[in-house]
């Protein structure tokens, strides 16, 4: 029997069992970028190796999305009137009416004392304040914010969808993620311009699907562009900066799925809306530790040696040049408050360790 490895073909004795066993072992990928101004794909990667995968990550295969769903509730947030400085605990909460349901964070539990604003909670990803901004913007809000944002696929009507247990295919999230970069319109991923004959003939000619109504106000797409740009700098994808050393203008979102299935990273620059799906075909198979199978060090390297690639090459300039625009200095002043605030508890701890004063704050 003839197998695939990584470097090339080999054959060996193996049974329909063992080829199973083999393949089951490769991680896969789907990598779809587009022009958010009109939808036109620049890049479309199905999977690793067509001869062996013959399957279209991109628009064959529904994974749930993780953390890149935030976005979309918070999103929902700001048009629901919440502040980007409102303060949400990050307290874990059980939900009885889902089986004692709890969402948790990766971090340490100290994590819990704490009361995140909503930039910082998304640039760190924070589970438990995302399900808390779900419920504050409301479930059905988000749920049909998804959609303005070009989001078709039947959303689960539960807290849980704040964590990204949606399965949406990869051009579909693209698709939504284009209206942070296209005024608030979702454009829809397209391949073909024309169809022509041989004799330069035109058959049919495919215009851009751009919505014709914004999903959002231009102060929410402001505001979400910082949140996702403070991702990129000092977050969970910020070994962009770090590890890559890119200076682009880059917003984004890193996202893990539960039991580390799924790795996503999706990059926004004003030019190129890039989204990265990382995992095995079997659904079944995760990565052994978050640490492997988390977005930041599955899906993010795809985009981000990508991105170098193209900052070499002076043809990509438009793309790898472009600024966002500057937010206004009323947004900046809506975004300006400390990220962090302690719960009474733990300052109160903190600043009076001793005894007496333990005693105090027990009476109080």
């Amino acid at each position: 029997m003839t197998l695939a490895t990584w470097d090339k073909d080999i054959t060996i004795q193996a049974s329909t069992i063992d080829s199973i066993k083999h393949y089951s072992k490769f991680l896969n990928i789907g990598s779809l970028a587009v022009d958010p101004k009109s939808g036109e794909v620049k890049v479309w990667i199905g999977g690793v190796n067509f001869k062996h995968f013959k399957y279209d990550h991109i628009s064959q295969s529904k994974r749930q999305v993780g953390s890149t769903f935030k976005p979309i509730v918070y999103t929902t947030a700001l048009e629901q009137g919440i502040g980007p400085c409102t303060y949400f605990s990050a307290q874990e909460v059980e939900y009885k009416n889902l089986k004692q349901w709890s969402p948790s964070n990766s971090g340490s539990k100290d994590e819990a004392y704490l009361n995140y604003t909503m930039q910082e909670a998304l640039s760190k990803s924070v589970n438990t304040v995302a399900v808390k901004v779900l419920e504050k913007a409301g479930i059905k809000n988000t749920i049909e914010q998804a959609k303005k944002m070009g989001i078709s696929t039947d959303l689960p009507n539960e807290p849980s969808l704040a964590l990204g247990t949606a399965e949406v295919k990869i051009n579909e999230l693209a698709k939504a993620y284009t209206t942070f970069a296209n005024n608030g319109k979702h454009s829809t991923p397209f391949l073909i311009k024309q169809i022509a004959t041989s004799k330069d003939s035109i058959i049919e000619t495919f215009e851009p699907q751009i919505s014709k109504e914004a999903a959002f106000s231009n102060e929410t797409n402001m505001i979400m562009l910082e949140l996702m740009k403070a991702t990129i700098n000092t977050g969970t994808a910020s070994r962009i900066r770090n590890s890559y050393k890119l200076t682009n203008d880059i917003a984004g979102k890193t996202g893990t799925t539960q039991n580390n299935k799924d790795a996503w990273f999706v990059g926004v620059t004003p030019k190129l809306v890039s989204v990265t799906w990382v995992g095995l075909d079997n659904h079944e198979i995760g990565f052994k530790s978050t640490s492997l199978g988390q977005g930041a060090n599955a899906a993010l390297p795809a985009f981000a040696l990508f991105l170098q690639k193209m900052n070499k090459e002076a043809d990509f300039n438009y793309i790898t040049k472009a600024k966002f625009k500057k937010p206004t200095d009323t947004i900046l002043q809506d975004l300006d408050c400390e990220p962090i605030k302690k719960d009474g508890f733990l300052k109160r701890l903190f600043k009076n360790p001793n005894k007496k004063k333990r005693k105090e704050f027990k009476r109080s």
